[in-house]
């Protein structure tokens, strides 16, 4: 009996083994990425809904607290340091306090309580029948009533089968969340 034979055999894995083992890795990734994708997408809505949401009722609070006119509006502030009404709520929104109860609200002169960034790329914040991208200013009166109703649609990316987020908002300033049934058209 020869030396080698009385060595044991080495047990390992041949390179076909590890290669189809690598196939079928690369091929369950590639299956669950998209997967992956919706539920990031799912997550991301839900986030940036209730952040608005979130705004809305600060701003109705600081309304009914200062006693004095409070105003949520789309804004650049977050990029561009200037503080005005400008845009829609994708690129980012204020919330500012009229501070001068006789004249009207002007965000370049009143008190910037706070400001929010925009929501991430490829989302988008639509009107309520998913039209148009919101940009019209939600004001609180010193009661915490709203001027009108409104709903804002908070949209994924074109091409995404995730149903949008609506904040709505009562005329009496009250805001929920509710899953939209509107599409984001044009989104």
């Amino acid at each position: 009996m020869d030396r080698m034979s009385a060595l044991p055999r080495s047990r390992g894995f041949t390179l076909i083994e590890l290669l189809v083992v690598m196939l079928i890795a690369a091929l369950s990734l590639a299956a669950a990425a998209p997967l992956m994708t919706s539920v990031l997408h799912r997550v991301r809505v839900g986030v940036e809904s209730t952040r608005l949401l979130s705004a809305i009722n600060l701003a109705r609070s600081e309304a009914v607290l200062r006693s004095v006119p409070v105003t949520l509006c789309p804004s650049l502030i977050a990029h561009s340091g200037e503080a005005s009404c400008a845009g829609d709520y994708a690129q980012g929104w204020m919330i500012f306090a009229n501070v001068d109860r006789d004249r009207s609200v002007d965000a370049g002169s009143d008190e910037v309580l706070h400001i929010f960034s925009g929501v991430p790329h490829g989302f988008s914040v639509r009107n309520g029948a998913g039209t148009g991208y919101a940009e019209r200013a939600i004001n609180f009166l010193p009661d915490g009533t709203s001027r009108s109703n409104q709903t804002l649609m908070v949209c994924p990316p074109a091409g995404s089968a995730i149903a949008p987020r609506a904040v709505v908002i009562n005329i009496a300033g009250r805001a929920r969340l509710h899953e939209g049934d509107a599409p984001c058209a044009g989104a």
